[in-house]
């Protein structure tokens, strides 16, 4: 074989071995899945930051070396080790950190994760790589969290890596996980880095888990199948560092209805920093009375939480969001009941209808109730609060019919009130069709809602309404609508501001209402010094 060969040979085996070390992006691979391969990928991330980040073209190097440093931590750790400083090579000491509120069994690459029910993106170009930290549901830990979703905690954060020499020993490489919804800015290299966000993917992957979902139609029918999805539901694990606004479903719905609200208005970093969202989830064949109920005490179980996490200012300015029948659920928790309910609803005072002690008890809960001071602002869009005569159609008299309750669905409350309506004639009619629904609740001759107007608000909340108009008419007209709800059913006096908006009934989702939610949201900030 020939000199010239042989160089060739060489060569040829030299560009071979060159092609087994890079990707098909031009970079190199991690090798495998040791501490070389992590200590090629920090090597990686130190040499694309050296420069300072400034261009477009070192940010994604950079990222894509933080990537895999960060899969490749989180193969060679465990739970119980994770938070704990880890070699790579002879070169680095990684030292991974996040916020103390944040648990998580799985990192996910927001890139991976597919657009598929959200109408629109919330994405931050900058450095650092977008993840979903989802720390998965089990019953242990759902004891311990009683707001977890059946799919778990889903966060959004965002991974970066800063080099800094310490003595003589390996470089350490602190690896953070950053709450990139209320962080803009980070310094890495030296320099102040926009920081890369998505705040779309936690959703998407969220609404993937169909354990999650309720069947807004089928949880109306046969509500009693789906109670124990009933409850105040966190996307994320409580904090007292925000405050908390609640959505509130109505009739034949579900939390999902709310899921391009939530996203959008994840888009105002003010937003994200100073609230955590929450949704109630409920059977909304239920009467109104029994889910105000619910939300009551499970309003109440989140104060106590995070009161008991030491700062507790914040949640007592709790914001609810209500749409449809959810606003009357959300209204019954900043009204006075007084005794109205109990004569309203029952026929008379405690003492007139002649209740033992267990029994009061057992109905107290439902028919008195004092307003939520926790409670500082309430939003209603498209609320029925004077009914809805589609409620006595022909229609709706049907479904009512085909909605089930029986009546283990509320207990001992359930069989006290078929004793009393044995007991008292006129009640007896009342409820000789079984135990009044949410349907029957939306009729404006229902007892319910005649005596939901007169209740008085607590001193000092403030109330917001968002209306559909459908056709565009005129205020005054009797015609004015949302399609199923009235102008003046929806009109309420007192309110600190009321947006009409060109809409049907879903109201809610349109881009007008969103903005109107975002401004009060922004408001209820400034009152607090926090804007």
């Amino acid at each position: 074989m020939t000199r010239a060969w042989i160089h060739l040979l060489v060569l040829c085996i030299a560009l071979c071995l060159d092609a087994c070390t890079t990707t098909s992006t031009g970079r190199r691979s991690s090798g495998g899945t040791g501490a070389a391969a992590l200590e090629l990928a920090l090597a990686d991330a130190e040499k694309a930051s050296t420069g300072g980040l400034a261009t477009r073209e070192a940010r994604h190097d950079y990222n894509e070396a933080v990537e895999r440093a960060v899969a490749l931590w989180f193969e060679r750790s465990d739970e119980k080790n994770r938070s704990s400083s880890m070699l790579a090579g002879n070169s680095y000491r990684l030292q991974p950190s996040w916020p103390a509120n944040l648990r998580f069994d799985e990192l996910v690459p927001a890139r991976v994760i597919k657009s598929k029910r959200l109408r629109s993106r919330v994405v931050r170009e900058g450095v650092g790589v977008p993840l979903v930290a989802h720390w998965s549901y089990s019953a242990e830990r759902k004891g311990a969290e009683p707001f977890m979703t059946e799919g778990g905690y889903f966060s959004s954060v965002t991974a970066t890596i800063e080099f800094r020499r310490s003595g003589k020993g390996p470089r350490v490489a602190s690896l953070v996980l950053h709450d990139s919804r209320g962080l803009e800015k980070v310094t890495l290299a030296g320099r102040r880095q926009p920081l890369a966000a998505d705040l779309s993917a936690y959703g998407e992957l969220l609404l993937s888990h169909k354990e999650i979902q309720m069947g807004g139609i089928k949880a109306l029918l046969r509500s009693s199948d789906y109670m124990s999805k009933l409850g105040l539901i966190a996307l994320e694990r409580p904090s007292a560092e925000r405050i908390p606004v609640v959505f509130v479903h109505g009739l034949m719905s579900r939390p999902a209805t709310w899921e391009n609200v939530i996203n959008e208005l994840s888009s105002d970093i003010v937003l994200q920093k100073h609230y955590q969202v929450y949704t109630f989830r409920y059977p909304s064949g239920v009467p109104i009375v029994y889910s105000a109920a619910k939300l009551r005490e499970n309003l109440a179980s989140l104060h106590k939480i995070l009161e008991q996490q030491g700062t507790g200012r914040l949640c007592h300015h709790m914001v609810l969001i209500g749409h449809s029948m959810g606003g009357l659920v959300s209204k019954g928790q900043v009204q006075d009941s007084g005794d109205r309910l109990w004569v309203s609803l029952l026929g008379g005072t405690p003492d007139k209808l002649g209740l033992t002690r267990s029994e009061y008890d057992a109905l107290r809960g439902y028919m008195e109730f004092d307003p939520n001071p926790s409670v500082s602002r309430v939003i209603f869009a498209a609320t029925p609060h004077r009914g809805s005569y589609l409620a006595d159609s022909t229609l709706a008299h049907i479904g009512r019919r085909l909605v089930k309750l029986p009546g283990e669905t509320f207990g001992n409350a359930f069989d006290i009130l078929e004793g009393i309506a044995k007991r008292d004639p006129k009640l007896g009619e009342l409820f000789a069709r079984g135990m009044p629904t949410s349907v029957d609740n939306l009729s404006p001759e229902s007892p319910y809602v005649k005596v939901a107007t007169s209740l008085p608000f607590r001193r000092g909340v403030q109330l917001h309404s968002i209306i559909g108009n459908k056709d565009g008419r005129s205020l005054t007209d009797p015609e004015c609508s949302d399609g199923f709800v009235p102008y003046s059913s929806s009109h309420l006096e007192g309110v600190r501001s009321e947006l009409v908006v060109r809409s049907d009934h879903s109201v809610h989702e349109r881009p007008e209402a969103i903005e109107e939610m975002r401004r009060i949201l922004r408001q209820h900030l400034t009152g607090l010094d926090l804007n």
